[in-house]
């Protein structure tokens, strides 16, 4: 059943992906279908990971577990803007992204890493950081659409003022949103996490906190120095990116050792 969802989901989404890529370039072909196609990926996806959390007791959400939620919020994020050419133009490369997440997360078995205490103070500090993360992950992607509009308009092409093409004040907007929104769930999620976890500066968990931080404290300035004196574009984008990275070696670098090199 588990393998026949999966393979469902995967096949929908790059059914979906290859679909949206070719309305790329005529938006009004292939809508409904690829609508209902988009649907179904999603269904499947939030059924295999429902399947898969159900099996294992809520015990064992592992690296490969928590990278097809993340892709998961961010299919449902992308795919809440609808017709935006923004979430359109992303829309192909994110459903790739979940369909090998799937593929990842069937490979490897469920009941890799080591198991979990899920107590609710501890379910709230992964719901908040999962969401966060997801978030701050489309934020960096705007970001990096940000850069190719903006690349468009400065070199003249004629892709640039194509109506299949974002504004760039359109996107640059979205992004600060999504940074903003971001930036305060994982500052809550580190929060909950200093008051309420007795393990967050355990010798295991160490880094994984400094690195955290480090991230929060990196997306928390970009927004107020925006906010603040106006900080946009490439330098703003850039930031994000590094700030990005912090984040991906402070949860999913530990994750990977304890999960797949320790286990």
């Amino acid at each position: 059943m588990l393998t026949a969802l999966t393979t469902f989901s995967i096949v929908a989404y790059l059914v979906a992906g290859l679909l949206l890529s070719k309305r790329i370039s005529s938006p009004q072909k292939m809508q409904r279908r690829t609508l209902i196609i988009s649907v179904l990926a999603l269904i499947g996806h939030f059924t295999v990971l429902a399947t898969v959390l159900t099996e294992t007791s809520l015990v064992k959400i592992n690296l490969f577990t928590t990278l097809a939620l993340i892709t998961w919020l961010i299919c449902v994020f992308n795919s809440a803007r609808g017709e935006h050419p923004a979430s359109l133009l992303l829309r192909p490369s994110i459903f790739v992204l979940a369909a090998m997440s799937l593929f990842a997360l069937y490979v490897v078995p469920a009941d890799v890493g080591r198991p979990l205490e899920m107590t609710p103070i501890f379910a709230l500090h992964i719901s908040l950081a999962l969401l966060a993360s997801s978030i701050l992950t489309l934020a960096t992607l705007y970001g990096i659409q940000l850069l190719y509009v903006n690349r468009l308009l400065k070199t003249h092409s004629v892709k640039a003022v194509s109506e299949r093409m974002p504004s760039l004040m359109s996107v640059e907007q979205y992004f600060f949103r999504l940074l903003t929104a971001g930036s305060v769930l994982l500052a809550l999620a580190i929060i909950v996490g200093f008051f309420y976890l007795d393990d967050i500066f355990a010798r295991g968990q160490l880094h994984k906190t400094i690195l955290s931080l480090a991230a929060c404290l990196s997306f928390g300035a970009i927004v107020v120095v925006h906010y603040w004196r106006g900080l946009r574009g490439r330098i703003a984008v850039y930031c994000t990116i590094i700030a990005s990275v912090l984040l991906i070696l402070g949860y999913f670098g530990s994750r990977f050792v304890r999960d797949i090199i320790i286990s």
